[in-house]
């Protein structure tokens, strides 16, 4: 899944790599919580595609937008629905 994750970033040194299983870890944790599971499996493209966005997001946390010289960006805290709708598919619902 690493090498997977850098390639679609292109990264082609070992640089960042304690950086990707941090945010590895940190996805799968968000996974198992969301989806109410332990076993991931079947879950690994949703992960690495959070990964690449919580990569990509690193330094713009917090920040719901921005704008400098005549730029604005707008950044949104929810995973894309493609995420979501592969979560859903494995999500069990908590009886209580």
């Amino acid at each position: 899944m690493i090498t997977k994750i850098k390639t679609l970033l292109g990264l082609t040194d070992c640089s960042k790599d304690e950086l990707i299983l941090a945010l590895k870890d940190i996805a799968e944790s968000e996974v198992k919580a969301y989806c109410n599971i332990d076993d991931i499996s079947g879950l690994e493209s949703a992960i690495i595609q959070i990964v690449i966005l919580k990569y990509n997001r690193l330094g713009t946390e917090g920040i719901s937008s921005e704008s400098y010289s005549g730029i604005s960006a707008n950044y949104c805290e929810d995973y894309p629905p493609g995420i979501t709708r592969m979560l859903n598919q494995k999500r069990r619902l908590k009886v209580l």
